[in-house]
């Protein structure tokens, strides 16, 4: 009985101090667009194509710890020469992505990012000139970066994330290197 109490008073506690720092800290709340640029290496067929992509992200800061933005990006065609012919490989992504964020200093200009999402992966792949196939599936995204405050509304960021695919046959997974340059409402 001890233990039951003690844990429903905790769990009390606990939500009454995240209810009360969520609504001390819920005027912060600011839309953004965005503009990335985007680099991947991936890993399929045994070789590692790199992408270069362009992208736009658009979201909401909930408060200075914690976001959600949707995104979309186009990459560039890779060709890749390996041991039987050439691989030449594109894609496009969209999905949502649910951010942290960790102010530091008393400006709190700069903060330490992390990151959550999920993505649809759409990959065009030619071997050779004769095998032409795409596929898509889903990316599990999981990341880190910083970003910085230029002033109120002119905000940069570096993010590094992981890509875990499902349902793609020839794509196990990628690396994600983002610069961005958000304009915050």
């Amino acid at each position: 009985m001890k233990k039951i109490t003690i844990l429903l008073t905790t769990a009390a506690l606990s939500t009454t101090v995240f209810i009360t720092a969520a609504r001390a800290d819920s005027y912060n709340y600011s839309p953004y667009i965005g503009a990335d640029y985007v680099f991947n290496r991936t890993n399929t067929y045994g070789v590692h194509p790199q992408h270069h992509a362009l992208g736009i992200h658009i979201g909401s800061d909930y408060s200075k710890y914690f976001g959600t933005e949707l995104f979309i990006n186009q990459s560039n065609q890779n060709k890749t020469s390996y041991q039987t012919g050439k691989l030449t490989t594109s894609y496009y992504s969209y999905g949502l992505d649910i951010l942290a964020f960790l102010p530091l200093g008393t400006s709190e200009k700069f903060a330490l990012a992390a990151t959550a999402g999920f993505g649809e992966y759409a990959y065009k792949t030619k071997i050779n000139p004769t095998n032409r196939h795409r596929e898509h599936g889903y990316g599990y995204r999981f990341g880190g970066g910083a970003r910085y405050a230029f002033d109120r509304h002119w905000h940069t960021r570096m993010l590094c994330r992981y890509v875990n695919f499902d349902q793609l046959r020839e794509y196990d997974h990628d690396m994600e290197y983002s610069l961005s340059i958000e304009y915050h409402f």
